[in-house]
């Protein structure tokens, strides 16, 4: 009896083992990491859109509003093993998959740009950044006509009355996009006299008080604190920008992520 007891130990121990090393293995494989998934666009469709990366399904305030900006900011939680993981966009009323694209491999973060304007995704190619200069794109979207329209940057010093202005782009075109160099000049370079004061301002172009859309001046200009300008001393920016008026003001949806910049 006891010989066999002394023997069955030793096996006992190896199955423990064997188990244990399985165990760990398997928690290898499903060692769980997460990335940080940014989608920015526009949805001009009058459905809403529904937002899934690979099986996980996100409701409620995550769906994609119609005739809408949004800006999709989730971390999404994948198992090491998942190979292939996949953002797919569907049209909730036809259930129509209108967008997929895989997520890069191995990163901690991803940035998609998604425009979605009559019917068809338009393809959003960013501009190779210029270390010497920041790169500004506008598309703006605009279809009650064609008139061509003037960007720019005013403000008023309150103290003197003195108006300040400068021109971003000149005869632009709606349904297209223009892309400028910009550099921050004197009179826009800090927060003070950007993000405090200054607005942006879309007028028919060679004029200075003929708003460009719907000759309405809420809906032709915005305070410039939302969208970021680059200030004094920065460079190398890449910053797109999709514009259209809203019911009652103009709107814009950024179409960039600098999660590092500090402002």
């Amino acid at each position: 009896m006891r010989k066999f007891i002394n023997y069955k130990k030793p096996t006992l121990c190896l199955l423990l083992l064997s188990a244990m090393f399985a165990a760990c293995k398997k928690e290898e494989q499903n060692v769980r990491k997460a990335m940080h998934v940014v989608v920015n666009g526009y949805n001009g469709s009058a459905n809403a859109l529904l937002v899934t990366i690979d099986t996980t399904v996100y409701g409620g305030d995550k769906v994609l509003k119609p005739i809408a900006k949004f800006e999709f900011n989730v971390a999404y939680a994948y198992t090491e093993k998942q190979q292939q993981k996949t953002v797919v966009i569907t049209d909730t009323v036809t259930k129509q998959v209108i967008f997929t694209k895989s997520l890069p491999p191995g990163d901690t973060r991803a940035a998609i740009n998604f425009l979605y304007i009559n019917g068809k995704v338009m393809e959003v190619q960013s501009p190779t950044p210029d270390i010497s200069t920041n790169k500004l794109g506008f598309y703006i979207h605009y279809t009650d006509n064609e008139t061509p329209l003037d960007i720019s940057l005013y403000r008023m010093d309150n103290a003197t009355g003195k108006e300040y202005r400068t021109y971003l782009a000149k005869n632009v075109k709606p349904g297209s996009w223009i892309y400028v160099d910009y550099l921050a000049g004197a009179d826009f370079n800090t927060k003070t006299n950007v993000d405090d004061a200054a607005s942006l301002c879309f007028t028919r172009t060679g004029t200075t008080d003929q708003w460009a859309f719907e000759d309405d001046e809420s809906k032709s200009k915005m305070p410039v604190s939302g969208i970021q300008l680059p200030l004094a001393g920065e460079k190398g920016l890449v910053q797109q920008y999709v514009i259209t008026p809203g019911p009652y003001m103009l709107d814009y949806a950024r179409m960039y992520f600098h999660p590092d910049r500090v402002r």
